[in-house]
């Protein structure tokens, strides 16, 4: 089973999820308003990738892999700080992650690319 989530672009998705709870959840997430600094823009995407990944039935806990692309990778530690305090201090909890300067569209300071694995019935009722 295939759902996806689209986004006002042609040609895409912003969400892709395959296979229920077995399977997995494919996301980008960037900041929506992109006049502002950096550190907003942050802010603005983790906060759209919590939303996409409740969404499609992930959490933070169950990232597996994440693409930060920055525009200038000279904003790499000032990504960390929030990202850390975003993602927790809890190893198991920690995606895979590679971070990169590629060109994003104009104004767009960061933009992050997400695979997850979904929450699990009996995780979403806490037992």
């Amino acid at each position: 089973m295939i759902e996806r989530w689209p986004i006002n672009g042609k040609g895409r998705s912003r969400t892709v999820a395959y296979g229920g709870v077995g399977g997995l959840v494919w996301t980008v997430a960037n900041a929506t308003d992109f006049s502002a600094g950096f550190e907003e823009q942050v802010r603005q995407s983790l906060q759209m990738l919590e939303a996409h990944l409740q969404e499609a039935g992930s959490a933070r806990t169950h990232l597996l892999s994440l693409q930060v692309i920055l525009t200038d990778i000279a904003n790499r530690d000032a990504f960390d700080l929030q990202w850390q305090a975003w993602i927790g201090p809890h190893p198991e909890h920690w995606p895979q992650r590679a971070c990169f300067q590629s060109g994003l569209a104009p104004g767009l300071l960061i933009e992050l690319v997400v695979v997850a694995a979904p929450v699990s019935a009996r995780q979403k009722l806490g037992s």
